[in-house]
């Protein structure tokens, strides 16, 4: 069983198609595409902007991110920007 609180994860994928997970990128109303990348025993999972909805920050899209040890921030292309002002920022 892949759970979190174990420190085991999964593919978004495998856990809409077989844990029953809802998947959020099937409403098309969204306005993020959410991403999860999976490296050994951690993970960072992102969201995209989608559609019309789009923040940019230095001519490039805001992908808001968070990692498996709790840090939140951004990506910069490929690599993670830890920022959590922004993410203090945002509206619950």
């Amino acid at each position: 069983m892949n759970m979190a609180e174990y420190g085991q994860y999964d593919t978004l994928a495998n856990l809409t198609a077989n844990v029953g997970l809802a998947n959020p990128n099937n409403d098309p109303n969204r306005n993020y595409q959410i991403a999860v990348n999976i490296a050994g025993n951690t993970f960072t999972a992102t969201a995209s902007p989608t559609g019309s909805h789009v923040d940019n920050v230095g001519g490039s899209a805001l992908v808001f991110a968070i990692r498996s040890d709790g840090q939140v921030g951004r990506m910069n292309g490929a690599s993670f920007v830890s920022d959590p002002e922004l993410w203090k920022s945002l509206r619950p």
